[in-house]
């Protein structure tokens, strides 16, 4: 069972740490996208399109810049307590119920 634990961490840990990467993947696109965005809004006329359009992308940014995980800290996840269905694929043809 300590076995069938230890693994559910491991494979706990991978998927958060996969999760992360796509997060930094997809905030990193709409970085990019925020940037080439801004030069046509930079080139608008002053008025009313122009600050919506200037709002708008403020916004943008600092939501990229929220869904980045690396404007975060960075520490190990924390492991929930697995339940017994979380442990049966790593028992093989044993029974997390028991014996």
């Amino acid at each position: 069972m300590e076995k069938a634990r230890v693994q559910y961490a491991e494979t706990y840990r991978v998927r958060h740490f996969e999760a992360q990467e796509a997060a930094w993947r997809h905030a990193t696109r709409l970085t990019e996208y925020v940037t080439a965005a801004r030069t046509p809004i930079e080139t608008m006329p002053p008025g009313r399109t122009r600050t919506e359009a200037e709002a708008w992308i403020n916004w943008a940014e600092a939501t990229a810049e929220r869904l980045d995980p690396l404007n975060t800290p960075l520490r190990m996840p924390i492991i929930p307590e697995p339940q017994a269905n979380d442990l049966k694929p790593f028992l093989g043809h044993w029974n997390p119920y028991g014996p």
